[in-house]
């Protein structure tokens, strides 16, 4: 349901897997997905499939994996309730991708298409689960509760200071970012992370006013990092420094403003039973980094204080 959004952002995964590969070239799915997107254009719509069953369904979260399965269940004649605790539509889409990466109006086309091939679709915006609406109104509403609620919340980093002001997780200054915030940030912003949420976030970092300089901090090396090649070469074209081999240790406070994080250069071991490289830190390598502001894109988790009461969530 999301052509326009996976025509710009899909990992693509079939391109290398491709067998055409071996002869002129994998075929490439995204971009021709993004050119037929692009050339229907916002006014294409499909034909509306009418809800024609006695029953309905509630959906918490209007992300990606929401907004199919509500667009799945009306196709098949329910109707479907979808409450989304944010503003805006999309999850992740909409709020955790940078809009030079993918423009905001792309996911409010799918969405769009969406609810006007459903008309069955309610959905409720700034409704979170446990203010708006509790699991028990839901329950007693619907035929059945779907749970799609995403990993939203961005980790620490797990050291000592990771709770200074000048630390934040790599989801919330996305978030901030796409929902219309332009800090002016520190000259020296650093990323700790090697994923994709941390090449969106020091390639985002970049473009804000009073930046000068970006380091991205990753614990293992070249081989292991897991961001997509592209987007690693984006940001070394943007004059983004990444920098292998360092696990911050702690951050501490230093003078006006800024923050130093104590590293230590790491070695790579054997391969865990997730087949990547285990990391361990070497003794004696201590290293300082200085930074206005530190960013940690190291994980995310699922967060909900209403499930939590019911002992549906589970780390």
């Amino acid at each position: 349901p999301f052509s326009g959004v996976c025509g710009r952002v899909c990992d693509a995964p079939c391109e290398p897997a491709c067998r055409r590969a071996n002869a002129d070239g994998a075929v490439a799915i995204r971009a021709l997905k993004r050119s037929v997107m692009d050339a229907l254009g916002p006014d294409f719509h499909l034909p509306a499939i009418a809800a024609d069953k006695n029953k309905s369904v509630a959906i918490i979260g209007a992300g990606p994996a929401g907004l199919t399965a509500a667009q799945d269940i009306a196709a098949a004649g329910y109707k479907v309730d979808v409450y989304e605790a944010l503003p805006k539509a999309g999850g992740m889409m909409a709020w955790g991708i940078p809009d030079f990466r993918l423009p905001p109006e792309i996911v409010e086309q799918d969405v769009a298409r969406i609810l006007e091939r459903c008309p069955g679709i309610t959905l409720h915006l700034s409704t979170p689960l446990g203010d708006a609406v509790t699991l028990e109104h839901l329950r007693a509403r619907h035929d059945a509760v779907l749970l799609t609620i995403g990993a939203s919340a961005g980790r620490k980093l797990g050291v000592p200071g990771d709770d200074l002001p000048q630390v934040v997780d790599g989801v919330t200054f996305l978030n901030k970012v796409n929902g219309g915030e332009r800090p002016q940030l520190p000259a020296h912003v650093v990323v700790v992370g090697g994923g994709d949420v941390a090449m969106d976030a020091c390639r985002t970092a970049r473009r804000l006013p009073g930046v000068k300089k970006v380091t991205v901090l990753y614990r293992r090396g070249p081989d292991e990092i897991p961001a997509r090649h592209h987007e690693i070469s984006a940001a070394l074209a943007e004059g983004i420094e990444i920098v292998y081999h360092f696990a911050p240790a702690a951050i501490v406070q230093a003078s006006g403003g800024a923050v130093e994080l104590r590293c230590l250069k790491t070695e790579l071991g054997e391969p865990g039973a997730d087949g990547r490289r285990a990391f361990r830190t070497i003794a004696g390598s201590d290293f300082t980094v200085s930074a206005g502001l530190v960013i940690a894109a190291v994980g995310q988790k699922a967060v909900s204080l209403d499930l939590a009461k019911h002992g549906l969530m589970d780390g």
